[in-house]
This record gives C-alpha cells, sequence and structure tokens, in this order.
C-alpha cells in the first residue's frame, strides 16, 4: 500500500469511529501536534506516544460534534503526505457550528504514522468553543509582558 492509500485508510478508520485502528497505524513514540491552543481547545497542543492520542480523540469526541470531514487534495512526498481538507461541525460546550479548512501532515516510516501534525483555523474554532469573542474572554498574560494580541 503507498502512503496516499495508507493516509486514506486512516482517515477511513475515523470515519467510522475506528480509533482503535488509527491508533493501531502508529508508531508507539508518535509525535502528534495540533497548532490549537490547549488554553483555549482541550484536544490541542502536543502529545507523544499512543496513550496521548487515544486521549485527543477523547477529548475531540467529547467537545465536537463532527457533521461534515472531507480530506480534499493528498499531497504525497518523500515518507510524507499533506492532507488538504475542511470539516464543519458544531462544539457541544456551546452549540455554536463551525466551518474549519484545514492541513494534515503525515510523517510515515515503516508503514507507521511516526508524526502527525494539524494545521486547522485556530480562531473559528475558538470562537465556536466559547460560543463567542474569543478576544473578550480575558486570558492573563504572563507577568511582565505587555498586553499584546494573542496568537491563535
Amino acid at each position: 500500500m503507498n502512503n496516499v492509500d495508507f493516509v486514506k485508510s486512516v482517515y477511513a478508520a475515523f470515519l467510522s469511529g475506528g480509533i482503535d485502528k488509527i491508533v493501531a497505524a502508529a508508531d508507539p513514540d508518535i509525535e502528534w501536534k495540533s497548532n490549537t491552543d490547549p488554553a483555549l481547545l482541550p484536544w490541542g497542543g502536543a502529545r507523544k506516544g499512543l496513550d496521548q492520542i487515544a486521549a485527543y480523540f477523547s477529548e475531540l469526541a467529547k467537545n465536537v460534534e463532527i457533521e461534515s470531514f472531507s480530506p480534499r487534495e493528498f499531497l504525497p512526498g518523500s515518507g510524507f503526505v499533506v492532507v488538504l481538507g475542511h470539516s464543519a461541525g458544531r462544539m457541544r460546550r456551546s452549540g455554536v457550528r463551525f466551518e474549519d479548512d484545514w492541513c494534515h501532515v503525515f510523517k510515515i516510516l515503516g508503514g507507521k504514522v511516526i508524526a502527525f501534525h494539524e494545521f486547522v483555523d485556530t480562531h473559528a474554532l475558538a470562537q465556536a468553543f466559547i460560543g463567542g469573542n474569543v478576544h473578550a474572554i480575558g486570558l492573563p498574560s504572563s507577568a511582565g509582558e505587555p498586553s499584546a494580541p494573542r496568537s491563535h
């Protein structure tokens, strides 16, 4: 199986709720990263290892009702596949709907995903998660730092 077909099988497992199949497709020392800030979205940030992947999907299921998930373009390289896609859904906490264009990068070695990095529309997701203006939630700034717009 080539890497694109392998990644498509991982997405098929996700769409059918087969999180165990996703975990089985991963290297035990996988590095799993989301560009979302875990202070804003509970499934965000960096994780490592199979238990942490399972925790990512648990947090995602607990917080997000996915209405559509569409991988659209598969861009293969040597040992990696970049996937561009689109999702829509509703945040369980707020009930607010979102739409999100995303990019996933899978690094593959020996038939296993050794690293995954997702880049999502953090602003759209955070707005929907809190159900309002993410800039109005008043996150504390670190001591001594000037208050500047936060990146998310």
